[in-house]
């Protein structure tokens, strides 16, 4: 080592006048302690006497200490610097992280002598470096254990996915995704919509939930719904989006992570020549690394000189001189921040000069010690940024996402809520965060939501569970998923909750099931139906051929006409099972509704007892729809034929005609209604009503509430197949005694002489 250091008199003045801002001690060449600074004593408690030989040793913690004692040896072996961080304990107890450098010393000779160093309280930088890994570590695990898939783009392409959003896709890793375009997954279909979104959000304007088609890295299409929301992202504006598999309702997360950067300290010497100009006469390696210069390049030099050869701007060179003068002038230290540029490289550093008296009380001499602030300033500003998309995350999602603090057995604090949380609880948010569990629920329920957060913290990972949060007049089924996270010891510090409502799940597993039913039924109905009507048309011809042949006047042709008539019957249900399991439109002309109402109507009249009214009303406007009258005519007529058959003593019917839009919506789309604006036809009646256990099984094929031989339970089934071919819905509405009513919804035909979809505007 070649290191230029004071001589022993300069060292003397050091260590007598105190000079440093940190701790110094001078070691010998086995490292034993030869002396120490009044700082030194300050940061480790300990006296001067205490530190000689390898009492210092003592201060160190003792977790620390042969750590230390290695980084020592090694250093002293390698002929090397020495650098170390680790823990001082003082003797009340008090625990402070320090900076231990340390090089050599050379006397006159060039022989080395000892070793000479510095200790600095780092203690705040830790601090602070601690909170940001936990608040990192704290948004990575809450976005971990999120099952949803998230995902970042920027200017349409993606710069990040996360592990949820690598499974969604099938995507081998994440370079499958990364980099990609995103339109590159979405279904050419939906190209228009996602690029329409996009704009919206870079002009600045809220987007909703979408639908849209995906088209994942095999190759599989799934349909997800999507939430898309502005974000920063390496610190440049970017599109967050969190994406649902809607048929497997997975919830997925997402990832930021922030590099810590380790703050730098620089210190030097100026002195005062006899010509009052101050001149650098000392920098240690910190200030060389930090500036990006040698020794030789800025020792013996002013602030001026240094400004001439780019390390410092006139103005910084100024400012620096003004300070210098103040501290002279005041005997005291000078404290000041300064934000410029050293070798041609920007900076924010906080700077402390502290003057040095001689023996006639003239300051001639000045330490200067500075402490980079641009790290610390980014990492505020990335801690800031990871903060506000912690909360962007928490609040954004429409679940609720809670964090529970584990403070004993049983004992839970809600550290974290966000707003869904208190409307599902039905309590003011500030009402929840910093209570205990126990102190939000009612008992019973609280006691199921600790035993819940044992079961998972028993489980080490996530557990999804189904409960009911209850209260007056209020009523609510969600599926709670529930993540505990451990510290290093293995221990659960907290829970990270999130709730969804139940009932999207539920609707969407009843249209599946309807779906699946209505389409192995319909599979089943036609393969029976050609195979009976190549049976009824053998009889049915036989018993033509059979009556040729009887004379006129033969008794057995009464037996004919009966197993002719029967025959006729099952050709009808042959009809009937063809149209359920093939609902197509067989022709597409324009329908007026209102002469769809008026001939049906007539028909049904002739069938009605004196004791049943038939009303009819339709909004003024346009009724057209684009379909099959006589499909259309078929669903009407088996609506009013059940309307009257369910008032056995009278009552009143009526058919209205309403304009009803559809908006984007889960529920809808599931149903393969698309937005836009429909016809609403409402058949009610005010007979006997349907049960409510029954209610829901009233579309199914073959169910029917008609005693045998008056219905084949195909009408309802049918006429729902018939509506979906029309691009539309088919819904009930009962309560037992007080009758029913059917809703038939049918896309508004576009204006003549377009080619507009049927539901599009």
């Amino acid at each position: 080592m070649t290191d230029e250091h004071p001589g022993n008199a300069g060292l003397d003045a050091l260590f007598a006048l105190d000079l440093f801002p940190d701790g110094l001690f001078q070691a010998d060449l086995q490292g034993a302690c030869t002396r120490v600074n009044r700082r030194w004593c300050a940061l480790t408690g300990q006296t001067p006497q205490q530190a000689l030989g390898y009492g210092y040793l003592d201060a160190v913690h003792p977790e620390d200490r042969p750590r230390v004692i290695e980084a020592s040896r090694q250093a002293i072996a390698a002929d090397r610097p020495l650098r170390v961080e680790y823990r001082v304990v003082r003797p009340g107890g008090e625990v402070a992280w320090v900076l231990v450098q340390a090089v050599a010393l050379e006397d006159a000779a060039g022989q080395r002598v000892g070793y000479i160093g510095t200790v600095t309280d780092i203690t705040g930088r830790v601090a602070a470096e601690a909170a940001l890994r936990e608040s990192e570590e704290r948004f990575r695990r809450l976005i971990e254990g999120n099952p949803e898939a998230i995902a970042i783009h920027q200017r349409g392409v993606v710069v990040y996915a996360n592990p949820a959003a690598l499974r969604l896709m099938h995507a081998r890793d994440a370079s499958d995704l990364v980099g990609h375009p995103v339109l590159e997954f979405v279904h050419p279909a939906y190209h228009d919509l996602v690029r329409e979104r996009m704009r919206r959000l870079a002009a600045g304007e809220a987007v909703g939930v979408a639908e849209e088609e995906f088209i994942c890295c095999d190759g599989a299409v799934i349909r997800v719904e999507t939430v898309a929301g502005p974000t920063v992202y390496g610190g440049e504006p970017a599109v967050q989006l969190w994406v649902r598999d809607v048929t497997e309702q997975r919830k997925v997360e997402a990832l930021y992570r922030v590099v810590v950067e380790s703050v730098r300290d620089a210190m030097w010497i100026a002195e005062r020549d006899d010509a009052g100009e101050w001149r650098l006469a000392f920098v240690n390696g910190a200030y060389c690394r930090g500036a990006g210069v040698e020794p030789a390049d800025v020792l013996g030099k002013t602030s001026a000189e240094l400004a001439a050869a780019g390390y410092l701007t006139p103005e910084g060179a100024r400012q620096r001189e003004e300070h210098y003068r103040q501290a002279a002038a005041s005997g005291r230290p000078v404290e000041y921040e300064f934000a410029g540029t050293w070798a041609g490289r920007p900076f924010d550093i906080a700077i402390a000069l502290t003057p040095v008296a001689g023996p006639d009380g003239v300051v001639r001499r000045i330490v200067g010690w500075s402490r980079d602030l641009s790290r610390r300033r980014e990492q505020e500003r990335r801690l800031a940024e990871s903060e506000a998309n912690y909360r962007a995350v928490v609040e954004g999602t429409s679940d609720a996402i809670w964090v529970a603090e584990k403070e004993g057995e049983g004992l839970y604090r809600i550290s974290l809520a966000n707003q869904r949380t208190a409307e599902m609880l039905q309590r003011p948010l500030g009402e929840l965060v910093g209570r205990r569990i126990d102190e939000i629920l009612p008992p019973a329920a609280a006691e199921r939501a600790i035993e819940r957060y044992r079961q998972a913290e028993a489980a080490g990972g996530p557990i999804e569970y189904e409960n009911v949060i209850e209260r007056a007049g209020y009523r609510l089924e969600v599926v709670t998923h529930l993540t505990p996270i451990f510290d290093e010891a293995g221990r659960c510090v907290r829970i990270i909750g999130s709730a969804r409502d139940a009932a999207e799940r539920r609707k969407a597993e009843l249209a599946l099931l309807q779906a699946q039913k209505l389409e192995s039924l319909g599979v089943l109905a036609g393969g029976i139906a050609h195979d009976f009507n190549n049976l009824l048309t053998t009889i049915l011809g036989n018993l033509y051929l059979v009556r040729t042949e009887l004379p006129a006047d033969s008794p057995l042709r009464a037996y004919l006409d009966d197993a002719s008539l029967a025959g006729q019957r099952g050709a009808d249900l042959v009809r009937k099972l063809l149209s359920f399991s093939r609902p197509g439109i067989a022709a597409r002309e324009r329908v007026s509704l209102g002469r769809l109402f008026d001939e049906t109507a007539a028909l049904v009249r002739r069938t009605l007892t004196p004791a049943i009214q038939l009303s009819v009303h339709s909004d003024p406007g346009d009724d057209t729809v684009i379909g099959e009258f006589s499909s259309l005519q078929q669903v009407l007529l088996n609506l009013l034929l059940n309307a009257r058959d369910a008032m056995p003593e009278g009552g009143v019917i009526r058919i209205t005609r309403t304009a009803r839009r559809i908006r984007e919506d889960p529920l809808w789309a599931r149903r393969g209604v698309l937005p836009g604006l429909y016809h609403e036809v409402a058949v009610a009646d005010t007979g006997t009503g349907i049960p409510r256990e029954i209610l829901g099984r009233i579309f199914d094929p073959f169910f029917t509430t008609k005693g045998i031989g008056k219905g084949t339970g195909l009408g309802l089934s049918t006429s729902l197949s018939i509506v979906r071919a029309h691009g539309g819905w088919l819904d009930a509405e009962s309560e037992e005694g007080r009758g029913s009513t059917f809703r038939i919804l049918l896309p508004v035909a576009p204006p003549e002489g377009t080619d507009g979809a049927a539901a599009g505007g």
